[in-house]
Order: structure tokens, then C-alpha cells, then sequence
């Protein structure tokens, strides 16, 4: 007999983890899922995504395929005996990128621990909820005389860098031109790979993070600045300074300036540059967390979570001015 086509429609999903061979409910995003993935992580005792057919029925979990067992650990397989042929249906998540923008000048020495350490908890966070590695997309970032690209932007799910190694060693002078001008050519190219395959690109979102003044004149990097808020698209920065970091470059660098959004971190008269880079890197990775979680639950919005630094770090405004 003619058997109805049953749609598959996966919200959500987390495909991914199920082509390593791990049990997991649908939750993130999948995109291409293969058969065996479905096999894999699509238990009937785990469904967690609406099916219909065409004649429209609806089911809160994969329905019973025909001659299948009874036993409710079966697994839900498109190709059982007699089951319908199933089609897959994807509603892809957008994606949200994230540079992280670190000062490695040898004044930055003793913080290089207090910085990999932040890459190792955020990829922690990340790996905790497919839903976060789903949405957020990551690259690390460093720079001195020269900026380079220590991590290029990816689901830091997959990464295979952090934690096996030193990501961030220091070295050189410190050249804002450098970084501004190696950002905007590395979000030039990361977004439109990013909207090659993705649907919705959110603006990228920048942590930039150093301890004191540009090696150049203020003209020189504050034209590397220009070109890269006028470039499109031009990204959100958020900087944060300790050390010998100027309030002036600071509220400089921040972008874009609006009442009441715009603010940049500079570490409190007296505190040590232990406490402040600690500090910085908490709400770093704690506001790449909470942002992606709210584009997750479809409010997109720059999230800094700023709790437990505040005898530490000072929250100052970068507004424009006439």
C-alpha cells in the first residue's frame, strides 16, 4: 500500500552531537542532517518535535513505524520495515559572531593564564548547551606589533585548539592600527561565509581588551578605527582597559555610541592588574553567553553581564556628543 510521506520537522535540533554517536534530545540546530544522525538521536522516548503529514496530523513524538517493537527504547528510524519514506525539514537558527580582541604586548605577560584560562570556560559553556554552540560563532583574535587570527570563527564546540595548548602568547609592541585594520578584513570575509550557509547573520559583536596606549600616533589608529565603523557591516565593540589603558581611547573605540547603550570597562583606581583582568574576562565570556541565549530566545540584544565586578571594573558611558 501507498504510504503518506511524513515530514519531519526539526526545531532546534542537535544533529551534530548525534553524528558523533551521542544520545541527546533535539534541541539545537541541525542543518543537512544525515539518516544515520536521525537514527541516532531521534528516540521516540526523546521526541521533542512537531511532526506532521500532509494530512495533517500532528504528533508529540515520532509516531509507531510499522512491524516496528513494542519496546520503548526502539529507536525511531526512517527506514523501518514498512515505515513511510521521511522528509526532513530544518528551521535553521541564525548565528550570532563574536571577536574576541586581546592585547598581547610583552606588558600583557602576566595576564596570558587569566586570558587562555577565559577561552578554556567559555568553550566549557558553550559545550554545556547545544544551543549556545548552535548560534554562537567565535574568533579569537590577538594582536601586537602586527594582529593575526588565533582562532578563525567557528562553533567553538568543534575546536580542537583550546585546552590542548597555549592559544595566546605575548609578544611585540601595541599597535591598534594593526588590530583595527586585521578586524575589519577578517569580518569582510567571516560574514559572508557566514551568510553563505546561514540564513541570518546577527552584526558581529566585538570584546576588545587591553592594557595600554597604541605604539602609533593618534592619527594613525584612530584612521584604522574609522575604516572599520564605516565599513559594512560594522560591528559592535565593547572595550575593556586596566593598566595603563586611557579612558580617552577607551570611549573611542567604543561603537556604536547611543544614550544609554554604549559603555566601555575600565579597571578602578587601585585595583591590581591581577584582580582586573580577572574581572574582564568574567564578563567577557559571561556576555557572549547571555547575548547568544537571547537571540536563542528570539530577543537578539547585547547582554553585559557585569555581576561580581563592580568593586573592580567601572561601567562608563561612551555617548555621542554635539
Amino acid at each position: 500500500m501507498n504510504l503518506p510521506v511524513t515530514v519531519i520537522r526539526l526545531r532546534l535540533g542537535c544533529l551534530d552531537s548525534a553524528e558523533q554517536g551521542k544520545s541527546c534530545p533535539l534541541r539545537g540546530v541541525v542543518t543537512a542532517p544525515s539518516p544515520a544522525a536521525i537514527e541516532k538521536c531521534f528516540h521516540r522516548t526523546e521526541g521533542q518535535t512537531e511532526m506532521t503529514d500532509p494530512g495533517g496530523f500532528s504528533y508529540p513524538s515520532p509516531p509507531q513505524p510499522y512491524g516496528a517493537p513494542d519496546s520503548a527504547t526502539q529507536p525511531f528510524s526512517a527506514h523501518a520495515t514498512g515505515f513511510a519514506p521521511a522528509q526532513v525539514e530544518v528551521d535553521e537558527a541564525p548565528v550570532a559572531p563574536f571577536y574576541l580582541l586581546f592585547d598581547v604586548s610583552y606588558s600583557m605577560e602576566d595576564e596570558m593564564g587569566a586570558l587562555n584560562q577565559a577561552l578554556r570556560d567559555l568553550k566549557d559553556q558553550i559545550l554545556r548547551s547545544p544551543i549556545l554552540a548552535d548560534i554562537a560563532r567565535v574568533s579569537v583574535m590577538s594582536f601586537s606589533d602586527s594582529a593575526r587570527v588565533d582562532i578563525p570563527m567557528m562553533d567553538l564546540a568543534r575546536d580542537t585548539l583550546i585546552g590542548s595548548g597555549t592559544i595566546l602568547e605575548t609578544r611585540g609592541a601595541t599597535s591598534f592600527a594593526a588590530a583595527f585594520d586585521a578586524l575589519r578584513r577578517q569580518i569582510a570575509a567571516d560574514v559572508p561565509a557566514l551568510k553563505a550557509k546561514h540564513s541570518t547573520v546577527y552584526r558581529p559583536m566585538v570584546f576588545f581588551v587591553t592594557d595600554g596606549y597604541p605604539t602609533e600616533d593618534d592619527a594613525e589608529w584612530q584612521r584604522a578605527f574609522n575604516d572599520l565603523v564605516s565599513a559594512t557591516p560594522y560591528p559592535n565593540i565593547i572595550p575593556f582597559g586596566f593598566g595603563d589603558a586611557n579612558a580617552a581611547n577607551l570611549a573611542y573605540t567604543t561603537h556604536p555610541k547611543r544614550r544609554n547603550e554604549s559603555f566601555y570597562f575600565i579597571a578602578k583606581q587601585g585595583m591590581t592588574r591581577a584582580d582586573s583582568i580577572a574581572a574582564i574576562a568574567k564578563i567577557v565570556v559571561q556576555s557572549v553567553v547571555s547575548s547568544t541565549q537571547s537571540a536563542a530566545d528570539g530577543s537578539p540584544k547585547i547582554t553585559l553581564e557585569k555581576a561580581g565586578t563592580e568593586d573592580v571594573l567601572q561601567q562608563a558611558p561612551a555617548w555621542d556628543t554635539v
